[in-house]
């Protein structure tokens, strides 16, 4: 069956994605095939395979690293997940051990799975505390991933709730006004200091608390005292100039080096404020900063122009974080049993 790519019907009027068919991901991919999905991620920004039933974890590495996009040399795979070591074992997320780059989300117990035994999942983030982000933007300094991919296994399958929500950042470009989108490409955002590949140091973790986002994920307006509690107080924590400094330092807007795509490309929860990308320079506070980066997703994240992907058994996700911005959605509206594994890897340091 040939490889084809079909536009995702639930959004095709407003993103770009696309599901791709007459591929198996649970066996080698020819030259060819890894050649059309290649050029299907990078137009597309996202792809969606169904029924991937027989996928393993060697299979979803292979996948990731198909295309040249990671680094041969990474042997680190933090992310901020790792099996927890109290003996009732709740861990926001866990990582296979034989494939450590495969990290598991969601809210079950998995008493024997790939490895791992009487371990308890428990989801942490989502549209409310967490938000819209592009993977590593918020953690890392250098090697951010191009590719991260989900897969939804055969066997664990959500009632309702557990969507993510996805949006390109290409087309959010396009929503905003020529003089806004010129501003945005003339600042970087300074994130948050914190633990990352290149400097794990648990010293340099602030705990400000979970990040309370507004506004459809776009907002930050503090944060909160407990992540498990949708109705729990802000904590009062303030960022302040400090908080970034040793920080990471990326563009509001990424301009892809194959395709030559501009795409908005912003995790505000973890940004402090907006440099001058020349000179470094402060050129928008802590609030002006939050304020503008909530202005610039609006458009592209409301309910009617967003991409939510409601998971089914054996779905297979694969996105570009350099075109796409994703968001889980929150956890407290999940029924049933919700198991995800997910693939970050890092891209070569510069």
């Amino acid at each position: 069956m040939a490889v084809s790519f079909v536009p995702i019907e639930q959004c095709q009027a407003t993103q770009p994605f696309a599901e791709c068919r007459g591929v198996d991901l649970s066996g080698d991919l020819t030259d060819e095939e890894i050649v059309q999905v290649k050029r299907g991620l990078l137009k597309h920004g996202l792809l969606l395979f169904r029924n991937q039933k027989r996928l393993t974890p060697k299979r979803e590495v292979i996948f990731n690293k198909a295309f040249g996009w990671h680094d041969p040399g990474q042997s680190q795979y933090l992310f901020g997940f790792g099996a927890p070591n109290s003996e009732d074992r709740y861990s926001g997320g866990a990582q296979i051990p034989e494939w450590p780059q495969v990290s598991l989300l969601g809210n079950v117990r998995l008493r024997d799975y790939y490895g791992l035994h009487d371990i308890r999942l428990r989801p942490v983030l989502g549209l409310t505390f967490s938000g819209w982000h592009s993977d590593g933007l918020h953690d890392m300094l250098d090697g951010l991933p191009e590719l991260t991919t989900m897969f939804n296994p055969m066997g664990w399958k959500t009632i309702s709730g557990g969507e993510t929500f996805f949006t390109s950042g290409v087309n959010a470009i396009d929503r905003l006004d020529e003089g806004f989108v010129d501003e945005l490409s003339r600042c970087m955002v300074a994130y948050l200091r914190s633990p990352n590949d290149d400097d794990p140091d648990e010293c340099r973790r602030v705990q400000a608390g979970t990040p309370f986002m507004v506004e459809e994920g776009t907002r930050r307006i503090g944060f909160c005292s407990d992540a498990q509690d949708p109705d729990s107080d802000l904590n009062g924590f303030q960022f302040t100039l400090q908080h970034a400094e040793g920080g990471g330092r990326h563009p509001c807007i990424y301009s892809h080096p194959v395709t030559g795509q501009r795409s908005l490309y912003v995790s505000p929860a973890k940004a402090i404020y907006l440099l001058d990308i020349h000179t470094g320079l402060l050129r928008h506070d802590i609030q002006r900063t939050t304020e503008l980066l909530s202005m610039a997703l609006l458009p592209s994240v409301g309910k009617s122009v967003r991409y939510a992907h409601k998971w089914c058994e054996g779905d297979f996700v694969a996105w570009l974080n350099t075109l796409v911005l994703h968001s889980a959605s929150d956890s407290h509206n999940v029924v049933g049993d919700r198991l995800l594994h997910r693939v970050r890897l890092s891209t070569p340091k510069k």
